[in-house]
């Protein structure tokens, strides 16, 4: 769970969007923006989710 939270610090860091937070969940978790907040996955069995969450992001910042 921590490694996941770790990677979603790095991708937000990396596409240059500041996080504001991330509020923990049982399955999932919610990255705060100042935009608002995407829901992601905390134990994503999904492949591309952090593609998906990246997509996500983006969208939210458009």
């Amino acid at each position: 769970m921590l490694k996941t939270y770790r990677s979603y610090e790095k991708m937000c860091r990396h596409e240059g969007f500041d996080l504001l937070g991330i509020e923990a969940g049982r399955k999932h978790c919610r990255l705060i923006f100042e935009a608002g907040f995407v829901t992601a996955a905390v134990s994503p069995s999904d492949h591309r989710n952090m593609l998906n969450v990246r997509s996500a992001i983006r969208r939210l910042h458009q």
